[in-house]
């Protein structure tokens, strides 16, 4: 196994037991300490930047302006594992937002289940199953969470940061 394939390899197991303890465990303090304290996702974010911005001198003419240029971005094994790590860094981050808002909404962790694991397989599919579930259930037509004492912060006075 090369080196590539090796922090490929390390990258996309590594958040294996983040989404057990999503799906399994989602109040442990397993789950607490690596998924929802954002360690795991900041450990990913540095592999990221040190995969994307160490491949030198990466992959040339790439750009986010036209196909061709994205298509170019994807050319070299140590881009290609920056970008798997930026799935895994936001369809993780979204799996542990969907089981917080569960939590929050009051539904029973097994109805969110399938949109975890649909969200880990399929990113954008998950997310739109549990958007349309917590519809569905509690009647959630908006992704503003609510501010101090349970109300919701209105969108022209953001709460100031303390």
């Amino acid at each position: 196994m090369g080196h590539d394939e090796l922090v490929f390899a390390i990258v996309n197991y590594s958040v294996l037991p983040a989404w057990l303890g999503l799906v399994l465990a989602p109040r442990s303090r397993f789950t607490e300490l690596v998924v929802h304290s954002g360690a795991l996702l900041a450990l990913l974010a540095i592999a990221y930047a040190w995969l994307l911005f160490g491949d030198s001198p990466g992959p040339q003419g790439a750009h986010f302006f036209s196909l061709e240029g994205v298509t170019r971005i994807f050319t070299t094994p140590r881009t290609i594992t920056a970008c798997w790590v930026h799935y895994l860094v936001f369809d993780l981050f979204v799996g542990a937002w969907e089981a917080r808002d569960a939590e929050r909404l009051g539904v029973r962790h097994l109805y969110v289940v399938p949109s975890l694991v649909l969200t880990l397989l399929f990113g954008p599919v998950g997310l739109l199953s549990w958007l349309a579930l917590r519809a569905m259930l509690r009647g959630a037509r908006t992704l503003r969470e609510p501010g101090p004492a349970g109300l919701a912060i209105p969108a022209d006075r953001p709460e100031p940061l303390r």
